[in-house]
């Protein structure tokens, strides 16, 4: 099998040839020969995330993935699903970090099942956020450095993070279908304003402010959740910043939407559109990335996070039936002067199993003696036992009372630096107020009011605060009425 091209099943279906550069016209027949690929819609995945033993690995490390998903991941008992994981190997201790994806085989089935019942097999059903690997493994994009790509499109959005030309993170965004529903408007609608005009509230006529806010809103709400994602990720792969951050909409800018990252600590960081294919259409250059992950699977021979179930089948020689009636045949034949050679050892087997029947008595006897004693000891050691939890409750009741009153002084001294901290980040840039929550020792929720145009002032007030070392610094919340900027802001040590 030629691997300079694949065949790539896309939507509705549809198969199509690629061989790393364009897209030709396929059908199921011609595919039969290839390797042959999709990518699973994010919408039919499920995700979870956990921590395992570094040693762990092959099929033990599956089989703890599978009743992870099961028991933590929210899968049904009921259900049969497709289970495939991504793992990393964190700096910081000994341990795996698992990021496993489960999709119903049932929806694989009413999605590819057809498809695959022509062609005979599908060899590859991708994870869509792992797509972008492709483009380091294919020196599209250097692999140096922390990336972040937003993707946008009519169904599925999302943001994907990857270090040094690996996958790490990814946060699930909302569609431009649900954000053209908001806005009472089509989606062509929505792509178009923001292909053409961006979030600029000047491109807007005074009939088109639903539209202007909707867009404005779920926006700031999009590099919110992103900003989020990373700083979550910081600690855990060491991530200092990002370095670059790409826009997958179609070979499109939008107007305003790095200036939204700016105000969110992205500053820094080299913004671009994502057009890695200059013989494609805007509308196929994504599809491109995905066609290309495919090849590249085939191409390199890669273990990739694989949700397929739809195998190849063998011939029938080579499959279980097949061999076993092959078996069969020849046992048949042989049978014929083996049954004379039995009929001697079954009379020896007998008197054997007359011999082994007596010895078998015998042990019985003794083991039921033996388990008298056994119980008898149990009992004992049971009482023990007793008496040495009783022991460890009264000690572990000393040591819990003289932890709580350290714990009180420990208290009110962190409620206090933590409140100097966040005053002391308001006054230096200049915000106000209007309330503010202290739970405990551990987090404060404060809503900052700000001029839209100085909203900027906040994006630096998380910074001043997450450069003190506090663990997270989110909004929780964002609303802007008028020229009024008001957003609340969580902090946790």
């Amino acid at each position: 099998m030629s691997k300079r091209s694949i065949f790539y099943l896309g939507s509705g279906a549809q198969v199509s040839e690629f061989d790393g550069t364009e897209f030709a016209e396929a059908d199921y027949r011609r595919a039969k020969k290839g390797f042959c690929g999709a990518v699973v819609p994010p919408s039919e995945i499920r995700t979870h995330t956990f921590k395992t033993a570094d040693e762990s690995d092959g099929e033990r490390l599956a089989t703890i993935v599978e009743i992870t998903m099961f028991e933590a991941g929210g899968l049904d008992i009921e259900k049969d699903y497709s289970i495939a994981y991504v793992k990393h190997r964190l700096d910081f201790d000994s341990s795996l970090l698992i990021e496993a994806f489960a999709v119903e085989r049932t929806r694989l089935q009413e999605l590819y099942g057809e498809a695959a019942k022509k062609i005979g097999r599908l060899d590859l059903l991708a994870v869509p956020y792992m797509i972008y690997e492709s483009l380091y493994l294919q020196e599209r994009v250097e692999k140096n450095g922390v990336d972040l790509y937003l993707y946008l499109s009519d169904d599925d959005s999302f943001a994907v993070l990857c270090k040094d030309g690996r996958y790490i993170a990814h946060r699930d965004l909302p569609s431009l279908v649900s954000i053209a529903t908001k806005a009472n408007v089509t989606v062509e609608v929505v792509k178009e304003s923001l292909k053409s005009r961006g979030l600029d509230s000047e491109a807007y006529g005074a009939d088109e402010l639903l539209l202007l806010q909707t867009l404005q809103d779920a926006f700031l709400k999009i590099v919110e959740r992103v900003a989020q994602t990373v700083n979550h990720k910081r600690g855990i792969f060491g991530i200092k910043g990002v370095d670059r951050l790409f826009l997958d909409f179609e070979s499109a800018q939008i107007n305003g939407l790095w200036e939204l990252f700016d105000s969110y600590g992205f500053d820094e960081s080299s913004k671009r559109r994502l057009e890695p294919f200059k013989t494609l259409e805007p509308a196929q250059q994504h599809m491109g990335i995905e066609a290309l992950y495919i090849l590249t699977a085939a191409q390199k021979g890669l273990e990739l996070p694989n949700l397929t179930f739809f195998e190849k089948k063998e011939s029938f020689l080579k499959s279980h039936t097949g061999k076993f009636l092959a078996v069969t045949a020849a046992a048949l034949v042989l049978s014929a002067g083996y049954a004379l050679l039995k009929e001697s050892e079954l009379d020896s087997l007998e008197s054997e199993n007359a011999a082994m029947a007596a010895s078998l008595n015998s042990l019985k006897s003794r083991a039921a003696g033996l388990r008298k004693a056994l119980a008898k000891e149990k009992k004992g050691l049971e009482a023990v036992a007793a008496k040495l939890k009783e022991s460890e409750e009264a000690v572990m009741a000393l040591e819990e009372s003289v932890d709580a009153a350290l714990l009180i002084e420990e208290s009110k001294i962190f409620r206090r630096e933590m409140a100097e901290d966040v005053n002391r980040a308001m006054a230096k840039e200049r915000l106000l107020a209007a309330s503010f929550e202290q739970n405990g020792s551990k987090s404060v929720e404060v809503e900052i009011l700000s001029s839209y145009a100085g909203r900027d002032r906040i994006a630096k007030f998380m910074k001043e605060l997450l450069a003190k070392g506090y663990r997270s610094v989110g909004t929780e919340a964002i609303k802007l009425d008028e020229d009024l900027y008001s957003s609340r802001v969580e902090i946790v040590r």
